[in-house]
């Protein structure tokens, strides 16, 4: 399993087990990290891409 593959895996594991209130922080983690990795959200999953943009829309960072 390569990194972007484990990262993904962690993170859906992570949802999975989120509420209300642990969700955003999965998120957020998750977005920073995998622009640390990788320096760019490109390539995500189109479901994960998805969470990534309503928690972007929650923080008013996309219209």
């Amino acid at each position: 399993m390569n990194k972007k593959e484990s990262l993904i895996r962690s993170f859906q594991q992570e949802v999975k087990r989120a509420n209300q209130q642990t969700f955003p922080m999965y998120v957020d983690s998750f977005t920073n990290l995998w622009q640390y990795e990788f320096g760019t959200l490109d390539e995500l999953p189109k479901d994960i891409e998805q969470l990534v943009a309503n928690r972007a829309l929650e923080l008013e960072l996309m219209e």
